[in-house]
């Protein structure tokens, strides 16, 4: 979803009893002061609503491959690499796990983590760890256009005009805040990422079952 989408709709939820339709504007365009007194604040409140959705841990998961080709410090029985630079959007490892040459599929293998510095075991010739990790989405700068799209998937960016509504009329409204602030919180648990890592063990992707 664009700005222009998530703020259109953060307006019609703060002015409910306005008949003007929106919906072919653009929100840059907009010039009457009860839109803009809103509308001046509303990127750096949608960047601290990407900051709730970020931290409630509802955002789908990302995957990272590493192979023996991939840049890293290999030292004896310990190889490392730093996931700041190889994930994008780095935050924190979900799990990791590994496919062997031989066609094995391990669904969670042992790791240590130094800062953002992976640590595992090093790679033997054709195998792969698969890093499944959290990430930080991109905040929108302050004078961000319209049309700049919102780092998050849509099903979820449609909620952010509550927190909006919420956190715009905290001190004027406090009591549509909190209606919308709850609302918002009751949307966003319905959000849940499966973290799990199916059964536990060694599958044998060539014919093999769980080992």
């Amino acid at each position: 979803m664009t700005l222009n989408d998530i703020k259109k709709a953060a307006l019609a939820l703060m002015f409910t009893n306005y008949s003007d339709d929106l919906s072919d504007e653009n929100v840059d365009n907009l010039s009457s002061e009860e839109y803009t007194q809103y509308l001046v604040n509303m990127n750096a409140s949608i960047n601290r609503s990407l900051g709730r959705i970020e931290s409630a841990g509802v955002l789908p998961l990302k995957t990272q491959e590493i192979t023996t080709a991939t840049t890293g410090t290999v030292s004896g029985n310990f190889a490392r690499y730093d996931l700041s630079t190889l994930a994008s959007k780095f935050k924190s490892i979900s799990r990791i796990a590994k496919e062997t040459a031989s066609g094995e599929y391990i669904s969670s293998v042992k790791y240590h983590v130094e800062g953002t510095t992976l640590v595992v075991a090093p790679l033997d010739t054709g195998d792969k760890y698969i890093v499944i990790y959290h990430w930080r989405p991109n905040r929108v700068s302050i004078t961000a256009g319209s049309y700049t799209v919102v780092d998050v998937p849509d099903n979820i960016a449609e909620i952010i005009p509550y927190y909006i509504k919420a956190d715009l009329y905290e001190e004027d409204e406090p009591n549509l805040a909190l209606q919308a602030r709850n609302i918002f919180e009751s949307l966003l648990s319905q959000f849940v990422v499966d973290e799990s890592s199916g059964d536990a063990g060694v599958v044998n992707v060539w014919g093999g079952g769980l080992q």
